[in-house]
């Protein structure tokens, strides 16, 4: 579910694990690089608390230590013995504590990582065009940055984050500005400023405010891999919109294909040392990837 706050450029996302996360953007006035003179930039940062989840630390870190009560999965459940009342210690093990090897270790939520990921996601699945970012040519541009707070990990924190991201790109919009012809100065026009008179001054120019033109929609799925329990079948098991508890039981071995309404793949992303996919497993998340992004595209683009 994906909710548009009262200010522009706000939004939070839930996911079916119960994962919420919100998401602003704010605007500085930057430089273009030398090779992109007509182009802005984006940039994003992911911060978790300890209200985030349990797990995570003063400083948004995630601890991994399985000796923590929070790693022991309890279902509560009583049993009556010998007409007493019992409960049923049924621990899920999320680890081998006989076994060796990164396989079996459990892997931290690594907010830099996603921070990198949707950057990268966002810069090359064509949804902005980054020559709308542009205010003067080699002189002054738009550097947008996009804030996410985990709200609540409970899951699948890479495709709410991208998916939180692109909608607020989506409910931004650029406010009117005063260019100065010839150092490239940028001020914003505040509305008071607006009600009144045009600034008559040859020295500024004055740009309209605007919303961005969203291209397709870059909509994540991301499938965690478990080995299975059949010793005769080679095949993982596939589960899609995984829970913190299955991160846990797969050892971080996921993948996350973003796609489009345009049937393209705009990336690929694999997680964990042991996930090995056929080139049938490939195909099916590759569909049903395609398919989430046909049921997603008019709810967060509107």
């Amino acid at each position: 579910m994906v909710t548009f706050g009262n200010d522009n450029a706000s939004n939070s996302n839930t996911t079916g694990s119960s994962t919420r996360v919100i998401a602003a953007c704010t605007l500085l006035v930057g430089h273009p690089g030398p090779s992109t003179p007509t182009h802005g930039d984006i940039d994003v940062s992911v911060s978790a608390s300890p209200l985030s989840g349990p797990r995570f630390d003063i400083g948004g870190r995630e601890s991994v230590d399985t000796s923590s009560p929070f790693y022991n999965y309890q279902s509560g459940k009583n049993t009556n013995v010998g007409g007493k009342s019992t409960l049923v210690n049924d621990s899920v093990p999320l680890t081998d504590g006989t076994a060796s090897g990164s396989d079996t270790q459990l892997q931290p939520t690594d907010t830099k990582e996603i921070e990198s990921w949707i950057r990268r996601t966002i810069r090359s699945s064509r949804f902005i065009d980054p020559t709308q970012l542009g205010i003067e040519p080699g002189k002054s541009a738009w550097r947008v940055r996009i804030s996410i707070q985990i709200i609540n990990h409970d899951g699948n924190l890479w495709d709410a984050s991208l998916l939180c991201a692109c909608a607020a790109l989506g409910d931004l919009r650029l406010p009117v500005v005063e260019v100065d012809r010839r150092s490239g100065g940028v001020r914003i026009v505040s509305n008071e400023d607006l009600d009144g008179a045009i600034n008559n001054n040859t020295k500024f120019e004055r740009r309209k405010g605007q919303s961005l033109t969203l291209g397709p929609l870059p909509v994540p799925l991301t499938v965690a891999v478990l080995p299975s329990n059949d010793d005769g079948s080679s095949q993982d098991i596939l589960l899609v919109d995984p829970t913190h508890l299955e991160e846990d039981v797969s050892s971080g071995n996921s993948v996350t294909v973003v796609c489009n309404t345009n049937k393209e793949i705009v990336e690929f992303h694999k997680k964990g040392s042991s996930t090995r996919l056929s080139v049938d497993q490939i195909k099916a998340v590759a569909s049903m990837g395609f398919g989430r992004a046909q049921e997603l595209e008019t709810l967060v683009k509107g």
